[in-house]
């Protein structure tokens, strides 16, 4: 499997038409993104999302406790993340997804179409490891570690220089990307390789 994990690849990241109505007897994992296009907190968290597909999918929350996860996230134009969901059917007939475990969910403050972008720029400038070549974020040129100075923030991106620099903090908008790409959780994402058994993955509370 590449370095990276691939937004685009439905295998891994189903639309919901695609998720099981079971979890299956796997310890492969898979990834459901959806956008935040409403959320209200009556009687019980719940939420309206989109999948890029589907307009008007549920995510219904019914944890056993409701602390530790960040209900403010909970916004429009956010994308929630969760490992394994499957598809439920509510009684008011309408459909969507049912979280139990809050450690499987995790909201990233950007839209669906924003963490594909920022996925596919990862897939092409980070590095496939720590001390091998980088492809520079602003003018692509590809060097070793020693001459590439990293984003401060994300350490994801690297540039030539400060120019390189100011190219991809404005034309590239990492100044818009920085934030979640210096979260813990989107890089554990990116890395989890979903082609081999994984045990106990969750995602961590920041």
């Amino acid at each position: 499997m590449p370095p990276y994990a691939n937004i685009a690849d439905e295998v891994h990241f189903p639309k919901w038409e695609d998720l099981p109505g079971y979890r299956p007897a796997t310890d492969r994992h898979y990834c459901f993104l959806a956008e935040v296009k409403e959320s209200d907190r009556f009687l019980r968290y719940r939420t309206v999302v989109t999948d890029g597909i589907d307009q008007g999918l549920v995510v219904a929350f019914y944890p056993s406790s409701y602390e530790g996860f960040d209900w403010k996230k909970l916004k429009k134009g956010h994308t929630l993340a969760i490992m394994d969901a499957t598809q439920h059917y509510f009684l008011d007939r309408t459909q969507g997804v049912r979280v139990e475990n809050l450690n499987h969910v995790y909201v990233f403050p950007a839209s669906l179409q924003d963490l594909q972008r920022l996925n596919a720029e990862v897939n092409e400038f980070a590095p496939e490891t720590d001390d091998g070549p980088w492809r520079c974020h602003g003018c692509h040129a590809v060097k070793p570690m020693d001459q590439i100075s990293r984003c401060g923030e994300c350490k994801v991106f690297g540039y030539c220089n400060k120019d390189c620099q100011a190219k991809g903090w404005k034309e590239k908008d990492h100044k818009k990307y920085c934030k979640v790409a210096r979260d813990p959780n989107f890089m554990s994402l990116m890395k989890l390789d979903f082609s081999a058994s994984e045990i106990g993955f969750a995602f961590k509370r920041t």
